[in-house]
């Protein structure tokens, strides 16, 4: 997985945790004016940001640390999309009893998982590879 992508994903994370949660919550429910964040989300979207920033520029082990959380992510989205959509949103919803899923965001949700756990899955093997070159 390209780090280069961490890093643009990260710098608009940390440059637009509001504008992230907003598009986010216009993507994923059929009733986003009733989604309600807890106040502590807008802060830790943009330190996830930062966090990616970082880890995309430092590489190494870190960055190959996180693919592998990645890719334990993945797998859950992808067997479990709807329950892994409910969970987060349990998580960082006031009123998430509340909140109706957008089906193709359900689907959009596996299929990411899907994505990403081939990437992460190829990564380890890549590194794997490596190791067992030396």
């Amino acid at each position: 997985m390209s780090r280069a992508l961490f890093g643009i994903l990260g710098t608009f994370l940390a440059a637009f945790p509001d504008r992230t949660v907003d598009l986010y919550e216009t993507l994923a429910f059929e009733n986003p004016e009733e989604a309600t964040p807890k106040g502590w989300l807008g802060p830790t979207v943009r330190a996830e940001g930062i966090a990616y920033v970082l880890v995309a520029v430092v590489g190494g082990r870190v960055y190959d640390r996180l693919l592998d959380v990645v890719g334990v992510f993945a797998a859950l989205a992808l067997c479990f999309p709807r329950r892994y959509l409910e969970t987060g949103g349990r998580l960082v919803y006031e009123d998430a009893d509340s909140l109706a899923w957008r089906e193709e965001f359900v689907t959009a949700a596996r299929v990411l998982g899907a994505v990403f756990l081939v990437l992460s899955v190829r990564a380890y093997r890549k590194r794997s590879d490596a190791d067992d070159g030396n």
